[in-house]
């Protein structure tokens, strides 16, 4: 009887549609009929790469993003849901924080470690996945905590608890609500730049002007409160606002600005013609010359209270439900 001929592996069609990103199991390739030693052996001659035990890439060129993904979700297969900065990033948010880590989230009883750039992290908590993309990523408010959590850098929590906050996507109390239930583990940064959101700071640069005031001995201050004219008219929201003299404090950068300096500026003409005082400074300067800005700032503060107080109303920020 004639021998059957022997199965020399997946061909390259087959390949396509095994492994669309060029990213395949190793398991899947030998159940193709692919010798273990046959993927070893591409390996070792750099043909393909191992980017994670068990995980082929099937060329020798550097990985793209979205193949990195696929091989963390390989990996972590068959559970494994991706959070922290890539979810966020596929949730459409943009002031992230710098990180090439893949966060991935699996079932608590898997005996599975992080490997390079992939973060596996065991949870009690694996939430039903959304699919972005075609890739199953948490909740948005799961995904942006994951992302603070392993962030120390202040500026880079506060730039993306402003975005989503400011965007209204989610609120103050849906983020605590999140990191009240999760991983405590770096989790102390991310309360107190929530509690800076809770009293009216939308931005890195405002924290800055926050943190400046808070060790001068400027007289208090309301952060975004809405002023308007007597009538009711909305006048604006400046970023700070010393309500007994009328005196608005303007941090312009068209980074937290993004209408422009035109608008700025007809903002600021609004505010002086309603009687208000208005002290501007560019994010950098609260920075490098700090004592300069307290200066300034005093001095507006002076001359303001010698004059009238305009006849404004003041609403506080109010704190996010």
């Amino acid at each position: 009887m004639p021998r059957r001929p022997r199965r020399q592996g997946p061909t390259a069609n087959e390949l396509v549609v095994m492994a669309p990103l060029r990213v395949v199991a190793v398991a899947d390739l030998v159940t193709a009929g692919l010798s273990s030693s046959t993927v070893a052996r591409r390996i070792r001659r750099r043909l393909w790469q191992r980017p994670a035990r068990g995980v082929a890439l099937l060329h020798s060129g550097p990985a793209t993003r979205d193949q990195l993904v696929h091989v963390a979700l390989v990996y972590a297969r068959p559970d494994g849901v991706i959070t922290g900065v890539e979810a966020a990033r596929r949730h459409g948010l943009r002031r992230l924080p710098a990180s090439d880590e893949i966060h991935v989230l699996v079932e608590e009883d898997r005996r599975l470690t992080s490997s390079g750039l992939i973060v596996i992290e065991r949870t009690e908590r694996l939430p039903t996945p959304i699919v972005r993309d075609g890739v199953p990523v948490v909740p948005l408010e799961r995904a942006v905590v994951d992302a603070l959590r392993r962030s120390s850098d202040r500026d880079e929590v506060r730039a993306l608890v402003a975005e989503v906050i400011g965007s209204r996507r989610t609120t103050v109390q849906r983020l605590r609500d999140e990191l009240e239930a999760g991983n405590q583990r770096g989790s102390g940064l991310v309360r107190e730049v929530l509690v800076e959101v809770e009293d009216g700071i939308r931005s890195a640069a405002e924290g800055w002007a926050r943190e400046l005031h808070a060790t001068s001995d400027l007289p208090p201050v309301l952060w975004n409160p809405t002023v308007r004219r007597p009538d009711g008219r909305l006048l604006g929201r400046p970023d700070a606002w010393f309500d007994d003299v009328g005196l608005a404090w303007e941090i312009d950068s068209l980074e937290f600005h993004p209408e422009g300096d035109d608008a700025t500026a007809r903002r600021r003409a609004d505010f002086v013609a309603a009687g208000a005082l208005v002290v501007h400074h560019r994010p950098r300067l609260l920075r490098v010359e700090p004592q300069r800005v307290i200066e300034e700032v005093w001095s507006h503060y002076l001359l303001a209270a010698s004059r009238p107080r305009p006849l404004l109303m003041v609403t506080p920020s109010l704190r996010a439900a």
